[in-house]
């Protein structure tokens, strides 16, 4: 009995501790910003598209930065992706050995989006072990929940609470009736409102076809929560050395506005402006219709607040208009010669934003 048990548990152990890890080569380690990241994952053998496998993006200091699930055609996406330094992609799911790659800017396009293919091995037959995995609505459910990021929790119809995300757990009360554990606390999920696309929608809208009762349609809520419930937008992020991931107090950055703005803004929120010609090129490509309606300016800022990191390395700025904001930072004298960027933030609404940007300095 004991000897059935300890083998069970050696092919637990060989099932979760498979990887196939491709390293990044040195001279890979640049920061560079992504705006969409999409894909599609194959079985190995048969050539087919794998769902239910958890897609994750890390940052070279092994930071969760988003977490994704494949869908029945073996495909995912999300936009918005951000500033990414020596990322690097873990694709995980029972039964198959997991897989660990980099990814560079050279497999992006132009207009920052990168689109990868991927092939994953099943496990021999005598190393599987039996699905002891969630449902495939827990998983989902908790894909919308990322450590670090925020979700919107309706107190009452003129009052949401705004909830940072700790820790996570979707829990399957019954067949197909979940309930959200956020930071230890249960949260009903017709009154949960995720990041989605630059607004905040209701969770049990978008799992309703997972779920067993039309929990949406009887809880007579929007789909979108209303803006005026949302907080300001919030622009924040840390002060990191690079060499040993340590916070950086006392180093000052400053938020900029920008003084001419365009007069409507389409696409991604992170989208980088370091350039007109790249800028008008991507509005034109997502909206060739209305292209002659959209004006480009070369961008020129205005010093809007300053703000000086804490003993954690951490800084953050609230801002309540949409616009084109620009960070900069003065870092102390030992990361005076650190090579450092201006990052760009397009914001396209006042209230409800959640713009993560951290800065890496060399000693």
């Amino acid at each position: 009995m004991i000897r059935s048990v300890l083998t069970f548990l050696l092919l637990i152990s060989m099932a979760i501790s498979q990887d196939v890890d491709i390293k990044l080569p040195p001279d890979k380690g640049i920061e560079f910003k992504l705006n969409t990241l999409s894909g599609v994952i194959l079985d190995e053998e048969t050539g087919e598209p794998v769902m239910d496998v958890i897609v994750e993006l890390f940052t070279g200091n092994n930071i969760l930065k988003h977490s994704l699930l494949t869908d029945e055609d073996g495909s995912f996406s999300k936009d918005n992706i951000g500033y990414l330094w020596k990322p690097r992609i873990r694709l995980d799911l029972n039964n198959y050995k997991r897989k660990t790659f980099s990814i560079t800017p050279e497999q992006s396009d132009s207009f920052g989006n990168m689109h990868i293919e991927q092939k994953i091995t099943p496990l021999p037959e005598n190393q599987r072990i039996i699905n002891l995995n969630q449902s495939t609505i827990t998983k989902r459910a908790e894909i919308f929940f990322i450590k670090g990021n925020v979700f919107y929790n309706l107190r009452n119809k003129r009052v949401a609470d705004k909830i940072i995300i700790k820790t996570v757990e979707a829990i399957e009360l019954k067949e197909k009736y979940i309930s959200m554990k956020v930071n230890g606390k249960m949260y009903d999920v017709s009154k949960c409102y995720v990041p989605q696309n630059g607004k905040y929608e209701n969770l049990s809208f978008i799992l309703q076809s997972l779920l067993s009762e039309p929990i949406f349609k009887e809880s007579g809520l929007p789909v979108y929560l209303p803006e005026y419930m949302l907080e300001p937008t919030v622009i924040f992020g840390s002060v990191i050395d690079k060499e040993n991931g340590h916070p950086i107090p006392g180093a000052e950055i400053v938020l900029s506005e920008a003084w001419n703005k365009t007069t409507s803004f389409s696409g991604n929120d992170s989208l980088s402006i370091s350039r007109v010609m790249p800028m008008a090129e991507y509005f034109a490509n997502i909206d060739k219709k209305d292209k002659k309606d959209k004006k480009f300016y070369n961008f020129r800022y205005n010093t809007f607040k300053r703000r000086v990191s804490d003993e954690k390395g951490r800084f953050a700025f609230t801002v309540t208009l949409p616009g084109v904001y620009q960070l900069e930072i003065t870092p102390p004298l030992k990361y005076s010669n650190s090579v450092r960027g201006k990052p760009n933030i397009l914001v396209k609404y006042g209230r409800g934003g959640w713009y993560k940007s951290d800065f890496l300095l060399q000693p």
